[in-house]
């Protein structure tokens, strides 16, 4: 996402595969599967998985962190705008080719190598063909992160979903409010994105978000929806 991934810490997992999910969150995921858009576009460059995991088309990410974040924010071209080539597996190549990912500082970025990503967004949050739009604000934008790994031989995952904020909502510190006064949930890495739930299973690793949340209005998406 527009500079996820530049970056966000608000991470997460399938959570079709949480065995700790309630059903209500498992029958709502199984309705983003359902209710991509598919608009055809004819340019080949946005229809399709691309070498880093990105289906702009579909809404659609499959692959790693790492590459999530190289093959984000494509131009009007629809060339990721970044100019990294894909992480494929070869930690040798790759550092040889940027070596800056070897430099101590990155130690955090470069482990995103070794987690597992899926991400659904609607076509208000990125159009079908990467485009964002100025503001989320009142666009009814949403989106799931899905992650996974694996530290010291023990699985951890977890699942976070984001809504668009109402420009009458307000962030109080971390934390979101609509007019009312009535909790909606918590800050994300994105000004105008509000975190509304919050799956973890095992021990999910700094700098991830630890443990459950579910924003006390609702979780779900269409609670945050503004009807024209």
């Amino acid at each position: 996402m527009k500079k996820l991934l530049l970056f966000t810490m608000t991470l997460s997992f399938t959570l079709l595969v949480c065995s700790s999910c309630d059903r209500d969150a498992i029958d709502e995921s199984i309705e983003f599967n359902n209710s991509f858009e598919t608009q055809k576009v004819n340019n080949p460059k946005y229809t399709g998985f691309n070498e880093f995991g990105y289906n702009w088309q579909a809404h659609h990410f499959n692959g790693t962190l790492i590459n999530a974040v190289f093959g984000d924010f494509i131009d009007e071209n629809g060339n990721p705008a970044m100019g990294m080539d894909p992480y494929t597996g070869h930690d040798e190549a790759y550092l040889a080719a940027y070596p800056f990912l070897s430099d101590p500082s990155n130690a955090i970025f470069w482990s995103f190598r070794n987690i597992n990503l899926v991400m659904h967004w609607n076509k208000a949050l990125i159009s079908d063909r990467g485009v964002y739009p100025d503001s989320w604000f009142d666009s009814n934008g949403w989106i799931t992160f899905h992650y996974s790994g694996t530290v010291e031989n023990k699985n951890w995952s977890q699942f976070q979903k984001l809504v668009a904020a109402r420009s009458s909502d307000e962030l109080r510190g971390y934390t979101w409010f609509d007019q009312d006064g009535n909790e909606l949930g918590y800050a994300s890495d994105w000004p105008d994105l509000i975190i509304v739930q919050i799956r973890s299973t095992g021990e999910p690793p700094f700098p991830f978000l630890p443990g459950s949340y579910n924003s006390p209005v609702s979780p779900g998406l269409g609670k945050y929806k503004i009807h024209n």
